[in-house]
């Protein structure tokens, strides 16, 4: 890796106000070098350079222009690939409002979101016409469905019109011959609403949020002012997300990264071997499943006692500048493709053990902190000078403030900035509930932040168990130490009973441990854990005890960015 070559100087970072210039300086800095790399087959692969991406993209724009969607809101629906990609930057770019819809949505939220949104046309990838075409007859407003990568000969029943991407490029490529820049849309405002993306429902209901140009540049400048990115990177996530878009794709753009796709998480290593990143971004979950592969692979070689020397040899090196671990540690790497050496990791609490293993062998990891309303980061650990337990430094586009900090100095994280959102959608109540009276974006999120601007993050306002004797306790906190006091729970929720004066958990075991330990039913895992629960609460303090735990036999449902959702814990309470 050559952090100097891909590296985006201050004085660059500062001139990019929409997110079609990024396209334009890759066109420009790097049009021979492949943008993307995704698998077509088990087997085969494609790529595009970041100068016939760019043509694309520009066709795109022209086609969709000429044919009356100014203005008009053009959902995408698929997995990532180089196509939703190109979809995403012609629409943001002067030609409408994108919104993006999760593949993973159950149909029924799947239509409230596209009828909510007012959608017009639709992007689909061929994987996702089944499901489409069971919401189409109570879609309202759809009227236009673009399949990409089809082959022309796909239907879809109750749909006015069914066009093809490769279709609309030929058609936009003409355009731009005959008309030049007059086939494309005039302008760009940075300052007008250019895509909603939904929250990700982890406390009920979701919400349109509403960002400009600006505001998903304001990302992407901080991002580049704090993060050198490599050659070759790694995509996994959902590109739904704000966080994969923008944090991880088009930060890419900006530097120059090849992005190879992930076609499957069930081909995740085999994948990594393959394209041989330097980078990849990952949600927690991600990096435990890694971290516990890896693990179970050195005890089955018979090294556990050879690589826990290796560790001890390579942390007394270090600190005397001698950085071996790469090459110390090369076998136990070769899953991650070989020279995986850093990963962003976002999206819920980071456990330190899998940041700790990552790093005595080799991989960073960088963990931030962000919200969809903030386009979507706020916060991210710097490559040169990460702190343990923080979630990051404030990007140098953001502000950051705590309201009412109690003894400990935590109270609620509220921001300002060029990230924050303009507002949600349809919701003018909502958005001024989020907002304090001088113009703070009101997170919802406990914390508090250092002299030197790096952030720390205790727990959720909306989670707060306020017990009678007027003490906080911040259930993401005492879920935290209690994982890592009693390593095989592998999920759990803290929450107070009824009356509000006593704290409880709910824990879900690994299933390994409970198969080893012959803890069949959720009364036998119990009584296992009471001891190690008593040692837990001896070095808690009185007001943290947790008073009465319960085993659940299933994982707790999550949000497709992988995170509890609270708000229905209450149907398997006790």
């Amino acid at each position: 890796m050559n952090p100097e070559k891909f590296f985006i100087k201050p004085e660059e970072v500062e001139e990019f106000t929409t997110v079609y210039q990024i396209m334009d300086h890759a066109r420009r800095r790097y049009p021979t070098k492949a943008a993307y790399r995704q698998m077509e087959t088990r087997t085969e692969e494609s790529s595009i350079t970041f100068g016939q991406f760019a043509e694309n993209t520009e066709a795109l724009r022209a086609a969709l222009w000429q044919r009356g969607c100014a203005d008009s809101h053009i959902a995408i629906l698929g997995e990532t690939s180089q196509e939703w990609i190109s979809v995403y930057i012609a629409v943001v770019s002067g030609v409408g409002v994108c919104v993006p819809i999760d593949k993973e949505l159950p149909p029924e939220t799947m239509v409230k979101q596209l009828n909510f949104a007012e959608i017009r046309t639709l992007f689909c990838s061929k994987g996702c016409l089944k499901k489409l075409q069971k919401v189409l007859p109570e879609c309202e407003t759809l009227e236009t469905v673009v399949v990409m990568r089809g082959k022309g000969t796909e239907t879809l029943e109750g749909c006015d019109s069914v066009l093809y991407l490769p279709d609309l490029l030929a058609e936009g490529r003409d355009l731009l011959q005959q008309k030049g820049d007059k086939a494309l849309p005039p302008v760009i405002d940075p300052d007008k609403t250019c895509l909603i993306i939904y929250t990700s429902g982890t406390t009920g209901a979701n919400k349109g949020v509403m960002l400009s140009n600006r505001n998903v540049m304001g990302t992407l400048r901080g991002c580049a002012r704090l993060l050198h990115y490599p050659d070759v990177s790694f995509s996994v996530l959902p590109v739904n997300h704000s966080y994969e878009l923008h944090a991880h794709i088009m930060s890419c753009m900006y530097c120059g990264t090849t992005v190879c796709i992930n076609n499957d998480l069930k081909y995740l290593v085999k994948n990594l071997e393959r394209f041989q990143p330097e980078m990849s971004c990952m949600v927690p979950m991600m990096l435990d499943l890694l971290v516990r592969k890896l693990k179970k692979q050195i005890a089955e070689s018979g090294k556990q006692e050879q690589f826990d020397r290796m560790v001890l040899l390579t942390k007394a090196l270090r600190k005397v500048h001698i950085d071996v671990r790469r090459k110390v540690f090369a076998e136990v790497l070769q899953p991650l493709g070989g020279k995986l050496r850093m990963i962003i990791c976002g999206g819920a609490a980071l456990s330190q053990e899998t940041v700790d293993f990552l790093s005595n062998i080799g991989v960073q990891i960088y963990n931030g902190y962000g919200i969809t309303e903030c386009a979507p980061v706020a916060a991210v650990n710097p490559l040169d000078r990460a702190r343990k337990f923080s979630v990051g430094h404030l990007l140098p586009t953001m502000e950051a403030r705590i309201a009412d900090p109690d003894e400990d100095g935590n109270g609620e994280i509220q921001l300002k900035g060029a990230n924050v959102m303009k507002g949600y959608f349809k919701a003018p109540e909502d958005t001024l509930k989020v907002f304090t009276r001088d113009g703070w974006f009101r997170t919802g999120d406990i914390g508090h932040i250092d002299k030197h601007n790096f952030l720390y993050i205790s727990g959720r306002l909306k989670n707060l168990i306020i017990l009678p004797n007027g003490k906080n306790v911040s259930p993401e906190e005492i879920e935290d130490s209690l994982q890592k006091h009693i390593p095989y729970i592998k999920e759990c929720v803290v929450y107070a009973d009824e009356q509000n004066s006593d704290i409880h958990a709910l824990c879900y075991l690994d299933p390994d441990y409970r198969s080893e330990h012959g803890l069949d039913t959720a009364e036998a895992a119990k009584a296992h854990m009471m001891a190690d629960f008593e040692a837990f609460n001896s070095i808690m303090p009185g007001y943290k005890r947790i008073a009465d735990f319960e085993v659940v036999e299933q994982e707790f449902e999550k949000s497709t960015t992988h995170k509890i959702q609270r708000f229905k814990i209450a149907a398997i309470k006790k």
